[in-house]
């Protein structure tokens, strides 16, 4: 059975990328540079990887994302 979105379409690709170390991101006036962030919904350490609607564009995975930028840049130095 193909994935569906939220708004019916099946429509979903998924992507994935390699960025070692230089992946940036920023929310809030917080900016951060280094390994990709987990727990965003977008993949964690060297990879970015998600699904995305090519219908609506809704990035696919569970939100609402509930830690604040501050408390995953933190988790990622524990």
């Amino acid at each position: 059975m193909e994935p569906k979105c939220k708004c019916g379409s099946n429509r979903i690709m998924a992507v994935s990328a390699k960025c070692s170390d230089m992946f940036s991101c920023s929310q809030g006036g917080r900016e951060y540079q280094g390994y990709v962030l987990s727990g965003i919904g977008i993949g964690g350490g060297d990879f970015v990887e998600f699904k995305f609607c090519l219908e609506c564009g809704q990035i696919q995975g569970e939100f609402p994302v509930e830690e604040s930028m501050a408390e995953l840049i933190e988790c990622q130095y524990e």
